[in-house]
C-alpha cells in the first residue's frame, strides 16, 4: 500500500508538471435521485487549491453509468432533475484552471433517477348543470409528477357530509337521476404513473334539481320497409324527472324532393306499410313531456319502402300428349304481389324420376314440341313472375315419362374378317327402325361346322371377336340386340365358314423384369403370342456387351429366371423365348437390358477413431466393416462437434485417414464420416463421437524479459517471453523486488500489470517479473532474470534558490532551497557569495556556509 501511495504521488506530480491543477479527490454528488429533486456537486480536492473558481458541467448517463452526454445549460454546482432524467444516472464534470492550464475530473455516476409520484397542483371541478337527466363532466385537475399520467374517476353521492360511491360511475361524465334529487355529487380523481398513485376529491356540486326530459338514446324504426309489412318504433331512452308522457308522429319522406309530411292517424308505436308508401321512406318523431318541459327526438330515416315481391299461390301445370312428336302447353299458375306482374317460361328436361333437370335450349315459349331425344325422360316448366320488387319463380310438377317406338330389324347383321385362329372378326349391325336413341348389344355364338347347335361364347359381347384355338373347326354367328326406352328386339347373322388353325407368331417381344444389380433375380415375361393353342415356351439367357451387342448364351441359363452374378456387372443381358405348338416353333428375343449395376456398398460395422485426445496429437480413422460389389474405395471427412457430440460441422481440408488436433478443437468432440464407393455408387457411415479434446498446458520456451531504463522515476515493461500450448493463452504479471544480488525476491504489492514505475525505495535493489501463462488446460509460471541495480536520479534544480530578509547592515538574510527533483533523501549545503553592485565578480564569503 505504501508503494501505491508513492506511485499516486508521482502520478499527481507528473500531471501537475504537465500544466494545470492536479485532482487529488474526485468531485461527489449529493441529493435524492428522484424526478424534480435537486442535486449538488462538490469540486473535489485539487493541487493547488483554487478556492471556488471551478467550472461545472452536468452529464446524463445510461442506467449503468455509461454513454454519458452533456446537459445543455447545466453549468451550476446545483442541478434540478427533470422528467427526461428518469431512468438515467447523473454525474458532474468539474474543470479547474490556473495559469499553467486546465484539468477536469468527473464524479461517480449517481443511482438511477426514479420517477416521482403524482402530486396534486390544482383539484378537479365538476362542470355542467346539476339537473336531473343532464350530463355532468369532471376535469382531471392539474398534477405534477413524472409523465405520462393517467386518470381514473369515481363519482360519489353526498347528503350533507356523508358521501358514498355510485356503483358503475367510473367515467369522466355522469348523468344525474331522479333518485338523486336534493343531493350533491363529488368526483374522486386518481392520478397514476409508474411511481404510484395519488387521489383528490372535487368540491361538491350544487344540489340536483328536477329537470325536463332529456334524450339519452335516439328513437329508431325496426322492421322491413316493404309493402304490407308492419314496422315497429323503438322510442329510444330518456332521462329527466318523471313522470313524463311520450307521443309519436310517423312521417312519409319523398327521397327526390326531401320533403316529409305527417301520415294521418299514424301516432302509435307500429305502422303497416301500404302501396302509397312504395318508393318513400319513414321518420318518427318522439315527444317527451313532463311538468318540467318538453323535448323531441327524430329517428334516423328508414330505407326506401319496396314493392311486395310476387308470391306463388298455385303452381303452373302442363297439358298435352306425352309421346314422341306430341305437343305440350302451359297452364299458368296463380300469383299475388304488387301489380303489374309479367310472366316468362323455361322448359326443362328431367330423368324418368323427374330429377336431375336441365334447361332445354331455346324452349322459352308457352308450348313445347316433343322429339326423339326426350323419349324416356320427363319435362317440367319454370314460370317466373316479375314486378318492380323483383322476380320469383315456381316450378311445375314433372310429367310422366315420354313414350317411344320399339326397335325393328329391317336388315340382318353380318360378320366380316379372316377366319383364322388369332384373327379378329367384326360384326355389322344390319338395319333398324324405332325411336332414337337406339343402343346395341352383341353376343357371339360358337356353332358346329354346319352352323347349328350354337352356344354363347362366354364374355364375347363386343363388336369384334378375337378367334382363339378353341374355335378352330367351328363356325360362329353374332346376335345383335337393339334397345330403346320402349324395349328390345334381337336379330341373328348367318353362320361363317369354318375357323382355321394358326402357326405361333410373336405379337410383342418378351421382356425382362427385376433389379439390374449384382445378386438380384431377373424374371422373363414371354411377351404376347398368336397361334393355335396350346403353346409351350422355352428360354435361353444371353450375356451382351454394354451396348447390348455381341450376345452369347449363358451356359445353363435356360429357366424363366436368372440370378445375376458379379461376372455380369457392367454387361447387359437378354432372353430368347421359343414358342411351340402342333404347327411348329417360333423364336423372339427381348431387348437387351440396361447395364447390370454393382451392389451399393453397405456398412456393417461403424468406423472408429484412435489416438490421444489432446491438442497437438494425431487421430487415426478405422474404416469399420463394409459389404457390396468390389472393388470399393474409401474417402474421409472429419467433423467438429460440440461437447455432447452434436451440432457437427465439417473441418475444412480434413479429408485424410488421420487428423492433427489443433487448438480450435479443444473442448469439442470429433467424428469421422467414411464414404465407401464402387461402380454402384457411394454410401456414408459416421463414427461415434470421441470424448472432449483436452488442451495442452502452457510451456515456457523463452524466459520473460524486462525492458526500460533502470533509474528512479523511469518505467519498466515486461515481455512475456515465448510459450507453447493450446491457444488462446492469457498472461498475468507479478513484479518482485530483489536485493542487489538478485536474490531474496518478494512481491511488490499492487504491481500486477505489464508495466512498473520505479520508485525511490527501489534504488540499490534489482527487480524481476513473474509471468503466469493460462489456457483452458491450466496455468504455468516463468520468472525473468533479475535486472541490474536500480540507480538513483541525480538532483536537478527546477526553480532557483532565493534570498529573503532586509538588505540592511546588521540584518539577517535567509536562503530558500528552491525546487529540486531527484532521488530522495536530498540534503543541502550552502555557500554565500559577495558580488559587486551589478551582481558580478562574485567571491565566496569565508565561513558563510549556513542557511543564514
Amino acid at each position: 500500500m505504501v508503494a501505491l501511495v508513492l506511485l499516486t504521488g508521482v502520478l499527481a506530480a507528473s500531471a501537475q508538471a504537465a500544466g494545470g491543477p492536479a485532482n487529488l479527490t474526485l468531485p461527489t454528488v449529493a441529493g435524492k435521485t428522484v424526478d424534480e429533486a435537486s442535486l449538488s456537486s462538490t469540486s473535489g480536492k485539487w493541487s493547488p487549491s483554487l478556492g471556488d473558481t471551478y467550472i461545472y458541467q452536468w452529464e446524463r448517463c445510461d442506467s449503468s453509468g455509461a454513454e454519458c452526454s452533456e446537459i445543455a445549460g447545466a453549468t451550476s454546482h446545483k442541478y434540478k432533475l427533470q422528467h427526461v432524467d428518469v431512468g438515467h444516472t447523473m454525474r458532474a464534470l468539474v474543470t479547474a484552471a490556473d495559469g499553467e492550464g486546465t484539468n477536469s475530473a468527473t464524479s461517480k455516476a449517481t443511482a438511477v433517477v426514479a420517477a416521482s409520484k403524482p402530486r396534486r397542483l390544482k383539484g378537479p371541478v365538476i362542470s355542467g348543470p346539476a339537473v336531473d337527466g343532464k350530463l355532468l363532466s369532471a376535469g382531471s385537475g392539474s398534477w405534477g409528477g413524472t409523465p405520462p399520467l393517467s386518470y381514473t374517476y369515481q363519482w360519489k353521492l353526498c347528503v350533507l357530509l356523508q358521501c358514498s360511491a355510485i356503483a358503475g360511475a367510473t367515467e369522466s361524465t355522469y348523468r344525474a337521476t331522479t333518485s338523486e334529487l336534493g343531493k350533491q355529487l363529488r368526483v374522486v380523481v386518481t392520478a397514476h404513473n409508474t411511481a404510484g398513485t395519488a387521489t383528490t376529491t372535487s368540491p361538491a356540486s350544487k344540489k340536483i334539481v328536477a329537470g325536463p326530459p332529456v334524450e339519452v338514446e335516439a328513437p329508431s324504426v325496426e322492421g322491413l320497409p316493404i309493402d304490407g309489412q308492419t314496422l315497429k318504433l323503438n322510442p329510444g331512452k330518456w332521462a329527466g324527472t318523471q313522470p313524463y308522457n311520450l307521443t309519436y308522429e310517423w312521417t312519409r319522406c319523398n327521397l327526390l324532393t326531401e320533403e316529409c309530411s305527417a301520415i294521418p292517424g299514424a301516432t302509435g308505436t307500429t305502422y303497416q306499410a301500404g302501396p302509397l308508401d312504395v318508393g318513400n321512406a319513414f321518420e318518427v318523431t318522439v315527444t317527451a313531456s313532463s311538468g318540467y318541459g318538453v323535448a323531441s327526438a327524430t329517428s334516423p330515416r328508414t330505407s326506401v319502402v319496396g314493392a311486395l315481391l310476387p308470391h306463388n299461390i298455385s303452381l303452373p301445370g302442363i297439358g298435352g300428349l306425352l309421346r314422341d312428336t306430341g305437343l305440350l302447353s302451359i297452364v299458368q299458375g296463380i300469383w299475388s304481389g304488387t301489380e303489374p306482374i309479367t310472366y316468362s317460361y323455361q322448359w326443362e328436361l328431367c330423368n324418368a324420376l323427374g330429377q336431375a333437370c336441365s334447361e332445354i335450349n331455346g324452349a322459352v315459349g308457352t308450348v313445347l314440341s316433343l322429339i326423339s331425344p326426350y323419349v324416356g325422360s320427363t319435362v317440367r316448366v319454370i314460370e317466373t313472375a316479375t314486378n318492380s320488387a323483383g322476380s320469383a319463380s315456381a316450378v311445375s310438377e314433372p310429367t310422366s315419362a315420354i313414350s317411344a317406338l320399339l326397335p325393328s330389324n329391317t336388315g340382318l347383321p353380318s360378320i366380316g374378317g379372316l377366319l383364322t385362329d388369332g384373327q379378329s372378326l367384326t360384326a355389322a349391325l344390319g338395319s333398324w327402325t324405332g325411336s332414337t336413341p337406339l343402343s346395341y348389344a352383341y353376343q357371339w355364338l360358337q356353332c358346329n361346322s354346319a352352323g347349328e347347335s350354337c352356344k354363347e361364347i362366354s364374355g364375347a359381347t363386343g363388336t369384334t371377336l378375337g378367334l382363339i384355338s378353341g374355335l378352330v373347326g367351328s363356325t360362329v354367328k353374332v346376335v345383335v340386340t337393339a334397345t330403346n326406352s320402349g324395349g328390345s328386339t334381337q336379330a341373328v347373322s348367318e353362320p361363317t365358314n369354318i375357323v382355321k388353325a394358326l402357326l405361333p407368331g410373336n405379337n410383342s417381344l418378351p421382356s425382362i423384369t427385376g433389379l439390374l444389380q449384382d445378386g438380384q433375380l431377373l424374371s422373363t415375361l414371354t411377351g404376347s403370342w398368336s397361334g393355335t393353342e396350346p403353346l409351350s415356351f422355352a428360354y435361353q439367357w444371353q450375356s451382351c456387351n454394354s451396348a447390348g451387342e455381341a450376345c452369347e448364351d449363358i451356359k445353363g441359363a435356360t429357366g424363366a429366371a436368372l440370378s445375376l452374378v458379379s461376372g455380369l456387372v457392367g454387361d447387359t443381358v437378354r432372353v430368347v423365348v421359343t414358342a411351340t405348338n402342333p404347327g411348329g416353333s417360333t423364336q423372339a428375343a427381348s431387348e437387351p437390358t440396361n447395364v447390370v449395376g454393382a451392389l451399393l456398398p453397405s456398412n456393417t460395422a461403424l468406423p472408429s477413431i484412435g489416438g490421444l485426445l489432446q491438442d497437438g496429437q494425431s487421430l487415426s480413422a478405422a474404416l469399420g466393416s463394409w459389404g457390396g460389389s468390389g472393388p470399393i474405395s474409401y474417402s474421409y471427412q472429419w467433423l467438429q462437434c460440440n461437447g455432447a457430440g452434436a451440432s457437427c460441422t465439417e473441418i475444412a481440408g480434413a479429408t485424410g485417414a488421420t487428423l492433427g488436433l489443433i487448438s480450435g478443437l479443444v473442448g469439442d468432440t470429433v467424428k469421422v464420416v467414411v464414404t465407401a464407393t464402387n461402380s454402384g455408387g457411394s454410401t456414408k457411415a459416421t463414427s461415434e463421437p470421441t470424448s472432449a479434446i483436452k488442451a495442452l498446458l502452457p510451456g515456457n520456451a523463452g524466459l520473460p524479459s524486462i525492458s526500460g531504463l533502470l533509474q528512479d522515476g523511469q518505467g519498466l515493461t515486461a515481455l512475456a517471453g515465448s510459450w507453447t500450448g493450446t491457444t488462446p493463452i492469457s498472461y498475468g504479471y507479478q513484479w518482485q523486488l530483489c536485493n542487489s544480488a538478485g536474490e531474496a525476491c518478494k512481491d511488490i504489492s499492487g504491481a500486477g500489470e505489464a508495466a512498473l514505475s520505479l520508485l525511490s525505495g527501489f534504488v540499490g535493489d534489482t527487480v524481476r517479473v513473474l509471468v503466469t501463462a493460462t489456457n483452458s488446460g491450466g496455468s504455468t509460471q516463468a520468472a525473468s532474470e533479475p535486472t541490474s541495480i536500480i540507480k538513483a536520479l541525480l538532483p536537478g534544480n527546477t526553480s532557483l534558490p532565493s534570498v529573503a530578509g532586509s538588505l540592511i547592515d546588521g540584518q539577517t538574510l535567509t536562503a530558500g532551497n528552491g525546487s529540486w527533483t531527484g532521488t530522495a533523501p536530498i540534503s543541502y549545503g550552502y555557500q554565500w557569495l559577495q558580488c559587486n553592485s551589478k551582481g558580478e565578480a562574485c567571491t565566496e564569503v569565508s565561513g558563510a556556509t549556513g542557511a543564514t
